[in-house]
C-alpha cells in the first residue's frame, strides 16, 4: 500500500466475479456500507450495453461504461466489486479506493483457460491492490472476516503512526 491516500470506497476484485459478489455483499451488510457491482451498475445506467456494442462498436461500449465507472467514484461509504476486465480497464480511477484482490488457489476459478492467462492476471492484480486475500475455498463468510481483519490491523497502525 502506498503511502497516504484518501479512501472513500472499498473496490473487491477476484477472477471469481460471481464469488467477489457475494463477499461484497457480505462485507457491505457487516460494516454498513452500500453494496454495488459494477456490472450490474453498467447495465442500469446503459439499459442495454449489447444494442449499444453491436450498434455503436466495443471503443464507444468502452468509453459509456468507463463513465459509469467514473461517475460512481464519487460514491462514499460503498463496497463495490468488479470482475478482472473492467478492472484491468479501469483500474486507474480507483485512486479513492481501498483496491482488496480476493485471491483464490488454483483450480478454483473455471472461468481462467489456462495456467500462463492465470499467472498474468494473477500478477497484475497483485500488482495493483492495496491487500491480497488469500482463499483456498469460496467461503464467503470467511473471506469477509479476513476482509474484515486486514482493514482492522491497517487502521490499527495508521491510528497508532499518526
Amino acid at each position: 500500500m502506498g503511502d497516504k491516500k484518501e479512501i472513500y470506497n472499498i473496490l473487491l476484485v477476484s477472477l471469481d466475479e460471481s464469488f467477489c459478489k457475494e463477499v461484497s455483499s457480505v462485507l457491505s451488510s457487516e460494516i454498513g456500507t452500500f453494496f454495488v457491482d459494477y456490472k450490474e451498475l453498467i447495465e442500469y445506467d446503459l439499459i442495454n450495453p449489447k444494442e449499444i456494442l453491436e450498434k455503436c462498436g466495443i471503443e464507444y461500449l468502452r468509453k459509456k461504461e468507463r463513465g459509469v465507472i467514473a461517475n460512481s467514484c464519487d460514491y462514499r461509504d460503498t463496497v463495490f466489486s468488479i470482475n478482472y476486465d473492467l478492472y484491468k480497464q479501469n483500474y486507474d480511477l480507483f485512486k479513492y479506493s481501498f483496491v482488496v484482490y480476493i485471491k483464490l488457489d488454483k483450480g478454483l476459478v473455471k472461468e481462467i483457460i489456462n495456467k500462463i492467462e492465470e499467472e498474468n492476471y494473477d500478477e497484475f492484480l497483485t500488482e495493483t491492490s492495496d491487500i491480497v486475500i488469500n482463499m483456498s475455498k469460496k467461503d464467503a463468510k470467511l473471506a469477509k472476516q479476513k476482509i474484515c481483519k486486514k482493514l482492522g490491523e491497517l487502521l490499527w497502525i495508521y491510528v497508532i503512526k499518526h
